[in-house]
């Protein structure tokens, strides 16, 4: 088998999309952090509504990479950057699932509906009325977006260090051409 340079064109889209929407929510969550209730509501309905989004499009890309092979790292890398480079990975995974699923859970224990995009409502899940839990997912979703926040800026870091201090051009492996 001939092993690939770059991601599938299918992987590559995926990443760049679910990238964006992140990037979106995660400004979407910092815009309206002083605002009052009634005016943050239609960008916090646009923060739920990118976030089932990123969970269903972060499922489909993990099922994708589960039968498409990433391709090799380069052999000159260091075992510690291919290392963090698999924790992240990880990370990520979990957070842009996690994150998605914690927060409708955190809404359904109210209930507060999710209306995706006017379209329609996303279904409440079986958690209605426990406020403890209610509280502590509360929680959990702040820490986990600025968990995401830091990812989010080391992999770009990470990006920026290995075009322009190791010129290995990793990038392209991810780079819609």
């Amino acid at each position: 088998m001939i092993q690939r340079s770059t991601y599938s064109k299918t992987a590559i889209w995926l990443h760049w999309i679910i990238a964006l929407l992140i990037i979106a929510n995660i400004g979407l969550a910092e815009l309206t952090e002083d605002m009052t209730r009634e005016a943050r509501g239609t960008y916090m309905d646009f923060h739920k509504a990118f976030g089932i989004t990123i969970l269903f499009l972060s499922l489909g890309r993990l099922i994708w990479r589960m039968g498409h092979k990433p391709p090799a790292l380069p052999t000159s890398m260091p075992g510690w950057q291919i290392m963090a480079s698999k924790v992240s990975h990880f990370l990520f995974y979990a957070l842009m699932i996690g994150l998605p699923i914690g927060g409708w859970l955190w809404m359904s224990t109210y209930p507060a509906p999710i209306s995706y995009f006017g379209l329609f409502e996303v279904p409440m899940l079986p958690v209605e009325g426990n406020k403890a839990l209610g509280e502590a997912l509360h929680e959990g979703h702040e820490l986990g977006g600025k968990v995401m926040l830091v990812l989010v800026i080391i992999h770009l870091a990470a990006v920026a260090k290995h075009q322009f201090m190791d010129k290995d051009n990793l990038i392209r492996r991810m780079w819609p051409s």
